[in-house]
C-alpha cells in the first residue's frame, strides 16, 4: 500500500545524470513510497537496455547536430528525447509484482491529460495516444522488489530530428 508520493523534478538536461539519478531514486524508494520524477533532456537518443546503438540510430547525424546517445535501465525501443518532451518516472515497491500493470501506470497519466481537456486513452500493450496520435511509449524495470515504469510526453519535439535520428 503506497503511503506517501515524492515529486522530484530535475532542472537539469543532461541525459547521464538525469537517468543516474533515476537509477539513485529505483535503488532507495522506501516500502510505501511512491516517486514521480519528471525530468527532460536535451536533443539525445535513449535507447533500451539491449538495444544495438549502430541498429538503432543514426549516429553520425546525432553527433553533427551535438545530440546524446545513452542508455537506460527498462527494455523497450529507442526514443528521441528534447525539450519539446517531457519524460515521467514512477518508482515504487513492487510488492506483489503479479498484480502491477502497465495500466496502473499509465492511468493517472491519462486521467491527467484529459484533466487538461485532450482526448488521452491507452492503447496497446504501452502507448499513450491523443487524438489517436501516439505521444507516449513505455518502459518497465523489476529490480530488487522495486518497479521503475518510466514514459515519454511528446508535447512540442522536433518532430525532423525525431525522425532523423531514429
Amino acid at each position: 500500500m503506497i503511503t506517501s508520493i515524492l515529486l522530484y523534478e530535475s532542472h537539469c538536461f543532461d541525459p547521464y545524470r538525469n537517468l543516474a539519478v533515476e537509477q539513485v531514486l529505483l535503488e532507495s524508494v522506501k516500502e510505501g513510497q511512491c516517486i514521480l520524477y519528471l525530468w527532460q533532456n536535451e536533443n539525445t537518443v535513449v535507447i533500451g537496455r539491449n538495444q544495438n546503438p549502430w541498429k538503432e540510430c543514426a549516429t553520425s547525424l546525432l553527433e553533427e547536430e551535438g545530440g546524446k546517445l545513452a542508455r537506460r535501465l527498462s527494455g523497450g525501443g529507442a526514443v528521441f528525447h528534447d525539450l519539446g518532451n517531457l519524460n515521467y518516472s514512477f518508482i515504487t515497491d513492487a510488492g506483489d509484482a503479479e498484480k502491477l500493470s502497465i495500466e496502473t501506470f499509465t492511468r493517472p497519466v491519462v486521467k491527467a491529460l484529459a484533466d487538461l481537456g485532450l482526448q488521452a486513452e491507452a492503447s496497446g500493450r504501452n502507448d499513450i495516444l491523443v487524438n489517436g496520435k501516439k505521444v507516449s511509449g513505455t518502459a518497465q524495470r523489476l529490480a530488487g522488489g522495486r518497479i521503475l515504469h518510466h514514459g515519454t510526453l511528446l508535447f512540442d519535439s522536433d518532430m525532423e530530428m525525431v525522425s532523423g535520428a531514429l
